[in-house]
């Protein structure tokens, strides 16, 4: 695929990837804040209790297969049909054992609602499994089209069971049957757009398959322990209240960012993919994303953090103020993470999970730690540890050997964080005294008063810095030139 060709496929699966992210970020905050008013702390606890042990068991779906098929350079049935047979199986084995471990939960947890939750969600570990080859065959044909119908319709209908559901008096179970409505209509739509049909189970495995998918695998599973840990402590040591308001303040602060980068990772891992040889382009294209993806999202990260008070007065009422400092302290964590959590494409891209594995070993390790040491302070301390660990100690790794690894280079990620954390400090600084001036006391006037600051000084800082405006530039030139060559053919079509 020529130069050309990749890029216009890349605004065009980019444009397809934002549509469906917008519209299912809008499903999702609109969910945390309507299922806020129609459930009660306890249920989002009970609920949250048991998602990391249904997390960890989902690492296990595909064995890190899907990854494998999007970067491998060439790929047959036979191997198509390996994939199927091991995710279909693994999958089920993994609902299997949560039916058996689901009573051991609810003693683990002190409370018998436990096990019927757990036992209710565990199908959705068999019907995620049995999606790994059609979603990396379109991941892989680039059918960004699709993935983003499939991303969409899980939101949609995952927030429509829900709320019927919760009308209906279901209870916690209401974001159970979500989660199962969503993953069956998404199974439907990527089955139906894939031309993949599996034959019979196959005798032999190919072993480079499994040696990718393993590191892969062992790399999730560590971070398994760095992202749910929080969750777990807190709802044994702290109790499940609390839980139910760190969970809040989670979903609204670190979902969205999740639902930003890992559809986006199922648009740069394939095209990144077909380039890897070619180490300049590589660094280029790579650079030009995080660059927008911090542009576009961290100055609003950053006024979410100066206003985290106003803003859950403004989603979920009063009765939530506990959520503030929580929330506060989640969203300096995540400050980053649009830019750090993109990482994975350049280790995978290069078939270097192996080195992927042994980074998340290391960041997992010191994130548990920093949430036992939080612990002492209740949710807000775990909250508080986990961001001044991403800082102080995850970050000066992940750069190091970023760098060290290339073609991307530690600065091409340190910069951005820099610069715009530049802005983000300059922003509360001057805030105190802008509100004071523009007489913004409402919380609604504040929070827009600071996501303009934020975005006017994040903008200024980028285009003072040459290397930073360049390569805005370059985004905007390539903008400019995908919206003219699409006028060109729209006017091409329309003389015909």
């Amino acid at each position: 695929m020529s130069g050309g060709s990749l890029g216009r496929v890349a605004l065009k699966g980019g444009a397809f990837t934002g549509l469906a992210q917008i519209g299912k970020i809008s499903i999702t905050m609109g969910s945390v804040v309507v299922l806020a008013r129609l459930l009660n702390p306890t249920d989002f606890g009970l609920v949250a209790a048991i998602t990391p042990i249904l997390a960890f068991m989902g690492l296990f779906q595909n064995l890190g297969l899907q990854q494998a098929i999007v970067q491998r350079k060439e790929v047959d049935r036979a191997l198509l049909n390996q994939a199927f047979w091991i995710s279909a199986g693994v999958g089920l084995a993994a609902m299997l054992i949560i039916f058996a471990v689901a009573p051991y939960a609810a003693v683990f947890y002190d409370d018998a609602r436990i096990s019927g939750l757990m036992r209710t969600a565990s199908a959705s570990l068999l019907i995620g499994s049995l999606g790994t080859v059609p979603i990396a065959l379109l991941s892989r044909r680039l059918r960004f089209g699709v993935l983003a119908i499939y991303e969409f319709a899980i939101a949609l209908t995952g927030f429509l069971a829900a709320v019927a559901g919760a009308l209906a008096g279901l209870g916690s179970y209401a974001l159970v049957v979500a989660t199962l409505t969503g993953a069956a209509i998404g199974l439907a739509v990527v089955w139906s757009s894939a031309p993949f049909r599996p034959a019979a189970p196959p005798r032999a495995i190919d072993g480079a398959l499994l040696k990718f998918g393993a590191n892969l695998t062992g790399f999730n599973l560590v971070n398994f322990f760095a992202r749910n840990a929080d969750n777990v402590l807190i709802g044994r040591y702290i109790g499940l209240d609390a839980l139910g308001l760190y969970d809040r303040a989670y979903k609204l602060m670190l979902f969205p960012i999740q639902n930003i980068n890992q559809p986006l990772s199922r648009l740069m891992v394939p095209l990144l993919s077909r380039i890897s040889d070619d180490k300049a382009r590589f660094r280029a294209i790579y650079r030009q994303v995080t660059w927008t993806l911090g542009l576009v999202i961290m100055p609003g990260i950053a006024t979410l953090a100066m206003c985290s008070q106003e803003a859950i007065s403004i989603l979920f009422g009063p009765g939530w103020a506990g959520v503030g400092p929580i929330f506060a302290w989640l969203a300096i964590a995540s400050f980053v993470q649009p830019v750090t959590g993109t990482n994975g494409w350049i280790f995978i891209c290069q078939g270097r999970t192996d080195i992927m594995f042994r980074l998340g070993v290391y960041t997992s390790l010191v994130t548990v730690a920093a949430f036992v040491v939080g612990l002492n302070w209740g949710a807000v301390g775990v909250a508080a540890a986990y961001a001044v660990s991403a800082y102080a100690l995850r970050l000066p790794v992940l750069l190091l050997v970023v760098g060290r690894l290339g073609p991307v280079r530690a600065m091409d990620l340190g910069g951005i964080v820099l610069l715009l954390g530049g802005a983000a400090a300059a922003s509360a600084l001057a805030l105190p005294l802008l509100a004071d001036q523009a007489g913004a006391h409402g919380a609604i006037a504040t929070l827009a008063l600071a996501g303009v600051l934020n975005y006017a000084l994040a903008l200024v800082a980028v285009l003072a810095v040459p290397s930073s405006r360049r390569t805005l530039l370059q985004v905007a030139a390539r903008l400019r030139d995908a919206i003219r060559g699409q006028s060109v053919r729209g006017g091409a079509l329309a003389d015909a």
